[in-house]
Order: C-alpha cells, then sequence, then structure tokens
C-alpha cells in the first residue's frame, strides 16, 4: 500500500511526505511557493505608490472644485474672458431670489480705449456707477476681493474729483479711493485687492459710499483662499 501511494506521488511536481501514523497512511502535501524577483517586488511597489498618488490627486481636485472663483465685468451686457483665460460674468442687478447683482446704480460701456497694462484691458472699458453695491451669496470662508477701478469719464481730469469709500459686510476696507490718483491718470487700471474676508453667514457685500462725484467699479473678484 505504502509503494502504491509513492508511485501515484512520484510524477507530482510537488514536495511530498508519507508517513505512517498508527495503522494508517497520512499523506502531506507541500505546494512550493515561486520566488518573487527583486525588480517585480521594485514593480509592485510602483504600482502601489502610483494608485496613491492618483487617489491624492483626486483628493487635491475634490477640494479646488468646491473653492469659488467669482469674476464680474462691471458695466457689461456680455460675459468676457481675459487673455490669461479667466472668465467675467456680464453683470447684472440683485434681483429678490438672486444669487449676486448690484444694488441700484447705472451702467455704461465706452467702446475701446486702448487700456495697457492689464491681462483684461476690456474690463475698463465697461463700469457701474451711482450704486448702493453688490450683494453676493457664497458659502462661508475666508476669501480675498480684488476691485478694478480706472477713471474713463472725460469729466474728470484731474485727482481729487472722484473719491469715495468701499466697505465689505460694513467694515471700511478702502477710505476715500480716487481712482484717478490711484492710478496714476486718466484711462489706467488701479486694482484693490482685500485679504481675509471672513463670511460667516453665506452673504459678502460690498457697499459704496459718496464723497465728491459718484461711486464706481469696473470689476469684482472673489476667490475663496
Amino acid at each position: 500500500m505504502v509503494g502504491a501511494v509513492l508511485f501515484a506521488l512520484a510524477g507530482c511536481d510537488t514536495q511530498n511526505e508519507v508517513q505512517e501514523n498508527e495503522g494508517f497512511i497520512e499523506t502531506q502535501v507541500t505546494q512550493e511557493t515561486p520566488e518573487v524577483s527583486k525588480a517585480e517586488e521594485v514593480e509592485a511597489a510602483e504600482e502601489v505608490e502610483a494608485v496613491k498618488a492618483a487617489e491624492e490627486v483626486k483628493e487635491v481636485k475634490k477640494v479646488e472644485s468646491t473653492k469659488l472663483t467669482l469674476r464680474i465685468n462691471c458695466g457689461a451686457a456680455e460675459p468676457y474672458t481675459d487673455k490669461a483665460g479667466n472668465t467675467w460674468l456680464a453683470d447684472q442687478g440683485m434681483e429678490p431670489d438672486g444669487k449676486w447683482g448690484a444694488v441700484d446704480g447705472l451702467t455704461v460701456d465706452r467702446g475701446d480705449l486702448g487700456i495697457t497694462g492689464t491681462d483684461a484691458p476690456k474690463i475698463y472699458e465697461t463700469e457701474r456707477y451711482s450704486m448702493e453695491g453688490y450683494k453676493f451669496t457664497v458659502p462661508n470662508g475666508k476669501y480675498t476681493v480684488r476691485l478694478h477701478f480706472a477713471e474713463t469719464y472725460d469729466g474728470i481730469t484731474v485727482e481729487g474729483e472722484r473719491v469715495f469709500s468701499v466697505t465689505i459686510n460694513e467694515q471700511t476696507v478702502l477710505k476715500d479711493i480716487d481712482p484717478f490718483k490711484d492710478a496714476g491718470g486718466y484711462q489706467k487700471p488701479a486694482v484693490k485687492t482685500i485679504e481675509d474676508v471672513t463670511v460667516t453667514n453665506g452673504q459678502l457685500a460690498i457697499g459704496f459710499t459718496l464723497n465728491i462725484q459718484n461711486p464706481e467699479i469696473n470689476g469684482i473678484e472673489i476667490l475663496s483662499e
């Protein structure tokens, strides 16, 4: 009987152990495990790292997709894409159920002015003026607000002829701004950046207070930090 078992196992590629245990034959079969080369181990590790990296990229993109980027071409009737590829929305008034818009004011398009020194020259060709402000419904968090100004009204020829102040959520952020003076002349862009704007109630309100002549604004950017 032992010989028969050994004969049957002789043709197998496995290592076999046959032992007699209390009157019967017990056969133990041990499967050989093929050796894994160093190169295969390195390749497997690289694949694991690649999968991890891909997952990390997905997470970063997920976070970035939740960040708000809003650009308004104040006074414009059509959206605009600047030289850097940024899209600026056309202006609009604030509606009762709207997410954002201007509160009062008038708009003007001055046509091709040949504005230089900016990637977004068309922003400064249109404006909203004599407005109370703008209101935006945004997620709570911190924002950078960039306000774009240019003096393009031909009735103003020197500094000091248009002066106004700006608030964000009722806090003064720009006091006695003078677009002509701040830009260094007529038809020149001036950009004011306000960082660490904290929103806790889902509302971001930009207000304008007249001092001399009507307030005006050419562009607004609201960017999640």
